[in-house]
């Protein structure tokens, strides 16, 4: 592997996506392990998965920033609003 190509924008991107993909499989066995360990704890359970569907909403965002998209999450009154557009590049 050629490391000088993290001097250009293209080799960040390829390894951001890299470390970012990589970040998110090592959640998802993280919580595989933990619930299976607390498989007779239904309260945990609940808010190991509220924090999992955190964890995908994160890593799924970062992913989309390093691969040039913009997320604008935008709550009012109205309700909520997500709006996914390419970047100033």
């Amino acid at each position: 592997m050629n490391i000088d190509m993290i001097a250009t924008d293209s080799g960040r991107r390829a390894f951001s996506f890299i470390a970012i993909v990589g970040g998110c499989i090592v959640f998802t066995i993280f919580i595989f392990i933990s619930l299976w360990l607390l498989r007779d704890s239904p309260g945990f359970i609940f808010w190991l998965a509220l924090a999992a569907h955190a964890q995908i909403l994160l890593g799924m965002s970062a992913l989309g920033w390093a691969l040039g998209r913009r997320m604008l999450f935008s709550v009012t009154k109205d309700g909520a609003t997500v709006d996914d557009k390419m970047g100033d590049r």
